[in-house]
């Protein structure tokens, strides 16, 4: 895959959307700070806005920026599955938009571990919106030439991954007073959650 990475920072900074692959499913992207382009990328999927996407960070360090409070089992699943296919739950902090923040006040982060979205986000430097690259309800897509089939020239900038063998989306979950929460199944099973969550200690 191409580590040019100019025109891909170039059509997230002009507001554009980007199809690009994770080690779970293809994924559409865009500066999570613009509205527009979030507004977007939900009007392609079909999906009501009030949705929130979830976010990738370049790193850890990240965190401080985006979330308050970081519960100490949430840093546990930090240290053992980031980067993965783990997404996490967190309390925003005020200065993120409010497009962002879910209605309980909080954000769904992950740090992907997939090649070439680790090299990109090294390079980039910022936050991308992360949201499987189907519509509302249909199965994720795991080529790139079945997400242009869905969405055509609607996407400003395509990037090729090849066939992904990963066929579910991250698992998404939260720690909420003390236990454990699973809002969606998905790359990491909940037993290798629990393994980690009383057996470890975390160092974040």
């Amino acid at each position: 895959m191409s580590t040019n990475f100019e025109p891909v920072i170039q059509a997230l900074e002009s507001g554009g959307i980007i199809a690009y692959p994770t080690e779970t499913v293809y994924g559409l992207g865009c500066d999570p700070f613009q509205r527009t382009s979030i507004e977007k990328i939900f009007e392609l999927k079909q999906r009501p806005l009030a949705q929130t996407p979830l976010i990738l960070i370049p790193d850890v360090g990240w965190l401080e920026k985006l979330c308050k409070n970081i519960d100490p089992l949430t840093a546990k699943l930090v240290d053992h599955f980031w980067p993965g296919p783990l997404t996490l739950i967190f309390q925003a902090s005020k200065e993120m938009p409010p497009w962002l923040i879910r209605d309980d006040e909080t954000l769904a982060v992950r740090h992907s571990s997939h090649p070439w979205v680790e090299v990109f986000m090294k390079a980039y430097q910022k936050p991308l919106i992360s949201t499987s690259a189907n519509l509302s309800g249909q199965e994720p897509s795991l080529t790139i030439e079945s997400v242009k089939q869905v969405f055509g020239d609607k996407v400003d900038l395509y990037i090729d991954g090849g066939e992904l063998r990963q066929n579910k989306s991250s698992s998404i979950v939260m720690i909420q007073e003390g236990k454990l929460k699973v809002l969606r199944p998905g790359g990491v099973s909940v037993n290798e959650i629990n393994q980690v969550l009383y057996g470890e200690r975390s160092s974040f």
